[in-house]
């Protein structure tokens, strides 16, 4: 144990309308009480942060790992990062349980017909280039900004803001007794939000350890009816960028959370009980992972864009070269969008995209009565590996 401060508990009054237990039965209604226990999260702004040596030797291994990734990534001829933080946005989301395939996901960042799945991870991908986009260090109006950008496509009414209401993990949905964690009411909640922006912009605190604590302590706090998972993870990616471990790159490190999922979420318990080396293995051995995912998905993509490269006879300079690094980036397109992208006329991304189909670059998607949109499987097939438990698990099976 480190000297973590535990959460404690207040004993709280439960009110509910009889007339909304219609259904349930009588015995579930008798587990019902009068009160509930809500979560205490202590203040950390000022909490001495304290890892077991074989912890921290293992960061500073890993930071070695991720310069060197970083680095090798400016010399790419796209932009892999783009493709990781959809990579990082599928496997967050998958570890709340929402799945769709990478298609659909990019379909929904052009098209509101898009399946709900879709639009939520898209959502996600929003709230990932968010956080990164935020200026200066992490702060109260940052988070919110990062949760509309996560809810925004969803139409909910909680976007952006903070919850007015008892919220809980687990259980029943009609009442907090016999849930796995109760978070605390939430007038607790700006006090708490305050107090882990002080903590995120202490210069006492590694990277790593920072970015895993401020993430299990926002999913303690759990500060939005819902997205409090998928925003604490997208604050590690802007903790990561702001202290310099990626001043360039993403990683899918929900790839690695989910690889061992199990562990990951034990670690969050942990943490709770005031044991914070268990949530920062957790992350740093995400972060390994995520690395071998971002180099195997890089040499799968090497190989994709030669074999584009070799098979296009234009000239040097012709708009249709810059084509294969715009796919890595979305890699489902209509011709507004590329004639957008690229600035070209409608007409010329119209030629561009049927040469790209003779070459096998992009192909016509689904039904036409969708509109005309088009799907690189070379892409996509990258990205469905390193964006589904099972791939990223056949993926890293040869490390």
């Amino acid at each position: 144990m480190s000297g973590w401060p535990c959460v404690t508990f207040d004993t709280v009054p439960w009110h509910f309308d009889p007339d909304a237990l219609e259904g349930v039965s009588k015995s579930a209604r008798r587990k019902i009480g009068s009160t509930y226990q809500a979560a205490v999260p202590p203040f950390i702004a000022e909490q001495e942060v304290s890892l077991p040596h074989e912890v921290e030797t293992r960061i500073q291994e890993v930071l070695v790992l991720l310069g060197r990734f970083d680095g090798e990534q400016r010399s790419k001829g796209y932009q892999l990062p783009n493709l990781l933080l959809r990579s990082e946005s599928s496997a967050s989301s998958q570890i709340e349980s929402l799945t769709s395939s990478a298609r659909n996901v990019a379909f929904a960042e052009l098209s509101d017909s898009a399946p709900e799945n879709a639009r939520l991870i898209a959502g996600n991908i929003a709230a990932m280039n968010r956080a990164l986009d935020l200026p200066g260090g992490i702060t109260v109006d940052g988070i919110l900004s990062v949760h509309e950008a996560l809810i925004n496509r969803g139409g909910q009414t909680f976007v952006g803001q903070l919850r007015h209401e008892q919220v809980w993990v687990g259980g029943t949905p009609y009442s907090p007794h016999g849930a796995t964690f109760v978070p605390p009411v939430s007038e607790r909640v700006p006090s708490l939000l305050n107090d882990l922006v002080a903590f995120a912009s202490r210069r006492d605190v590694g990277a790593v350890a920072k970015a895993a604590i401020i993430h299990a302590q926002l999913e303690t706090i759990h500060p939005f009816v819902d997205g409090n998972g998928r925003t604490g993870r997208a604050l590690i990616h802007k903790v990561l960028r702001d202290e310099g471990v990626l001043t360039y790159a993403t990683l899918p490190v929900s790839a690695g959370l989910l690889h061992n999922i199990d562990a990951y979420l034990d670690s969050i318990a942990n943490y709770q009980q005031g044991d914070i080396a268990g949530v920062v293995s957790q992350l740093t051995n995400a972060l390994e992972l995520s690395c071998h995912v971002g180099y195997r998905a890089s040499r799968e993509l090497d190989a994709v864009m030669e074999g584009w490269s070799a098979a296009m006879t234009e000239r040097h300079g012709a708009r249709i070269r810059e084509l294969p690094s715009l796919l890595v980036r979305q890699p489902v397109v209509d011709i507004a969008f590329v004639a957008h992208e690229l600035s070209i006329t409608s007409r010329a991304a119209s030629a561009l995209v049927n040469r790209a189909c003779e070459y096998g670059m992009l192909r016509p998607m689904g039904n036409r009565r969708r509109g005309e949109y088009f799907q690189s499987d070379a892409i996509l097939h990258v990205l469905d590996q390193i964006s589904d438990v099972q791939g990223i698990r056949r993926m890293l099976s040869g490390l």
